[in-house]
């Protein structure tokens, strides 16, 4: 049975041998960012064209995934996205196009990171946190505050506010902040 990491680099490393343009958004950059919490899936904002997809699914089959290229075609034509499960574990990928224009924000400020002895691309701690407000589950409000506690002193506020108030949440941002901040001390650490 593969394990997420297994999973995470056989994609990656097609996707940035290929050099398709994609990033890894939802839990797995809440682990790398903010609270440790358990995901089965991993979600991938992509850009990639027809001939790419098709050697792309070709690739997760080979590697015993449930993948068909009709299925990633529809979801990039609905503007949805498509789920392609992997036949030896319970980890599903969670693959989307770029939609609009909050999409390609978080493609364009992606990060690009090495674990593991392989390279993969990450969303920004800041576009995670504006992006967890806007879904606003209870399990996203709390991945955000995480990653807001522990990122602190690495993130451009001025950016994550800016951001904020373009996807229409700086409301709950402004709410979040000062939940958060009264457990961190001056020295931006929390507070004992």
């Amino acid at each position: 049975m593969r394990n997420m990491n297994e999973i995470l680099e056989l994609v990656c490393t097609f996707l940035n041998e290929e050099k398709v343009a994609y990033v890894v958004v939802g839990g797995l950059a809440v682990l790398f960012y903010g609270v440790p919490r358990t995901t089965m899936d991993i979600d991938i904002i992509i850009e990639m064209d027809m001939p790419k997809v098709k050697r792309f699914v070709e690739l997760l089959k080979e590697n015993d995934f449930f993948a068909d290229v009709d299925d990633v075609k529809t979801a990039f034509e609905e503007k949805s996205h498509a789920m392609i499960e992997d036949k030896t574990s319970m980890i599903r990928l969670d693959i989307k196009g770029i939609y609009g224009e909050n999409d390609r924000l978080t493609l364009k400020r992606r990060r690009k990171v090495s674990f593991a002895d392989f390279v993969f691309y990450v969303t920004s701690p800041e576009d995670t946190i504006a992006n967890k407000l806007l879904f606003g589950s209870e399990q996203d409000i709390k991945d955000a505050e995480g990653i807001y506690v522990r990122q602190f002193d690495n993130m451009d506020m001025e950016y994550l506010a800016e951001r904020c108030k373009r996807l229409d949440v700086l409301e709950e941002f402004s709410a979040m902040k000062i939940r958060v901040e009264s457990y961190i001390d001056e020295k931006g650490e929390l507070k004992a």
